[in-house]
């Protein structure tokens, strides 16, 4: 493998595909492939992670794959969810994501590896796409990538990479496209426009096609998915007489007519949250895209054409690589997709390895010169040391001579020393009073933006402010704790109902717009008195507490 080529390994729910790419001048070169497909018995996560690193290690071994990779996880691995957050600076967005996000997700921030990905921006708000995966299954499967020899640089997520494809093809998006990729357990389906992408994770996958065909012939899962690919093999026609056939086809016109739902109903959702029209184009990627007669039903129950996304358009395939084009088309999406994101502006990507793995990769990168500078400095000394031999002499006389100078200010140590302390103590006083004088600056500028942040809210009034200061292990921390009360006009205009969610945005908008000021770092979740709108009244009381800044302390 040359120096700009990159081993990627695709680890899907039924197979693990590796492939050692180069990609250049906005084409992808594929050097080596290699493909290991997994036991039925797969299905659930532990064993999916076991047998993913089982496979590593026989494609390892096989086709003699070393050093660092870049790993793709599959949609039902990661947790992907759609947030909207304030348009802030680059360096605050990940804490407001990161609060956005707890909220949404049904784990604990700290049981998850997460990236985000921006995928549109208005200037007011900015949406991201945030992509999560549990610390638990990220650190067994990194074991899994140690056992088999290799070293992880970087794992991603096969959600979002068919949007790289897209963009090498079609830079400009002249056409909006639904690129529908069915796997063996999840169905992914990406928005692509000019503006940006949209992506739904569905839990309906090629597994469930053969679960339905076990069920009506009595036939184990993995007899049942022999069956579906000799049935539904274009070139097969074996099947279509038999006993069977009726099951099998009826299973298959459910697995499609479930596919053609979720479809409709993601559009609808696509359509109202970007306010954007209906794709003009469906393509369809991944192997349970093969089933007979998908793509006729797609263009018949969504009126739009219906293509095979094809991954080969801008790869060129060296004399090592001997599958058939069709096996390329289902094995190379996701793989394509990552490899060509160098090549596309704002390509789509995500990186869920831990910060410490990656702190550990680029310190094994530096090794090699830190041993280097080891060894040249250890080897310094030794020219020097003649001549710093030579000059011991010398440097005893120069002491000698030095003591005698000194000898008259040795005997006004005590008195200097004091005038330091006094120094010292004028100092302090000195810094006290400047931090009183920068103090009251710090409140006037803070009230500015205070008011600007209530005034944009409108219809919010605050009745108290306190500052609440503490000392643990010696550091000071500050907070700024604020009650107020929200005018609820739903209430005063005699509307029936009121929604909670609404309010609570409201309260969280006026929380990110007071975050925005340079004295404060974060905010603790609000307390907010519904009891009061219960009784009738007009106004909903709420509770801030603001983390100041110790550095810029009011």
């Amino acid at each position: 493998m040359s120096n700009s080529s990159r081993l990627i390994i695709n680890c899907g729910a039924s197979r693990v595909t590796a492939a050692k790419v180069n990609a250049q001048s906005g084409n992808v070169k594929l050097e080596q492939l290699a493909t290991h497909y997994l036991e039925s018995d797969a299905i659930t996560d532990e064993n999916w992670i076991e047998a993913v690193g089982i496979a590593l290690k026989e494609l390892a071994r096989s086709s003699n794959l070393q050093g660092n990779a870049t790993f793709i996880l599959p949609g039902n691995q990661v947790l992907t969810k759609t947030i909207k957050i304030p348009h802030v600076e680059t360096e605050k967005r990940a804490q407001i994501i990161a609060f956005e996000a707890q909220q949404s997700i049904p784990y604990p921030l700290h049981e998850v590896v997460w990236d985000s990905q921006v995928i549109g921006d208005d200037g007011i708000e900015i949406e991201v796409l945030f992509i999560a995966c549990k610390i638990d299954t990220i650190e067994t499967f990194c074991a899994g990538v140690r056992a088999a020899g290799l070293t992880a640089e970087g794992i991603t997520a096969a959600s979002i990479l068919e949007y790289n494809l897209l963009a090498l093809a079609d830079p400009g998006a002249s056409s909006d496209d639904l690129v529908i990729n069915i796997g063996a357990r999840t169905t992914n389906l990406l928005f692509r426009n000019a503006d940006g992408f949209f992506v739904r994770n569905l839990s309906l996958g090629g597994q469930v096609l053969s679960q339905s065909i076990a069920d009506s012939l009595g036939k184990t899962l993995e007899q049942a998915e022999a069956i579906k690919l000799q049935f539904y093999n274009r070139e097969n026609e074996t099947l279509e007489d038999s006993n069977g056939a009726k099951a099998l086809t009826d299973s298959a016109d459910a697995f499609m007519r479930r596919i053609s739902q979720e479809v409709t109903r993601s559009i609808v959702n696509y359509r109202r949250q970007k306010n954007a029209p209906a794709p003009g184009r469906i393509l369809l990627s991944g192997r349970g895209s093969q089933v007979r007669g998908l793509a006729e039903f797609l263009h018949n129950s969504q009126k739009v054409p219906v293509e095979r996304l094809d991954p080969l358009e801008h790869v060129t395939l060296e004399a090592g690589v001997t599958e058939e084009p069709e096996t390329l088309r289902v094995l190379l999406p996701q793989i394509v997709g990552e490899a060509c994101r160098p090549l596309v502006e704002n390509g789509a990507g995500v990186n869920l390895l831990p910060e410490a793995v990656q702190n550990a990769m680029r310190f094994a990168k530096q090794k090699p010169l830190l041993m280097a500078a080891a060894a040249c400095l250890a080897l310094a000394p030794w020219p020097a040391w003649k001549v710093f031999n030579d000059k011991i002499a010398a440097s005893d006389s120069r002491i000698a001579e030095l003591r005698s100078v000194a000898a008259p200010y040795l005997e006004r140590k005590a008195d200097i020393e004091q005038n330091l302390k006094n120094a010292k103590a004028v100092k302090d006083s000195i810094e006290r009073v400047e931090g009183l004088v920068q103090s009251k600056s710090n409140w006037i500028q803070f009230f500015a933006e205070m008011q600007e942040s209530m005034t944009s809210a409108e219809d919010v009034w605050l009745d108290d402010l306190k500052v609440i200061r503490e000392a643990k292990d010696g550091t000071a921390s500050y907070e700024v704790a604020l009650k107020g009360q929200m005018l609820v006009r739903e209430t005063a205009n005699g509307s029936a109902g009121l929604d909670r969610d609404v309010l609570t945005r409201r309260i969280r908008s006026l929380i990110s717009s007071l975050k925005t000021s340079a004295f404060i770092v974060d905010s603790k979740p609000p307390r907010i008195r519904w009891s009061m709108l219960n009784d009738g009244l007009n106004v909903l009381p709420f509770e801030i507490k603001l983390v100041v800044d110790p550095t810029k302390p009011l």
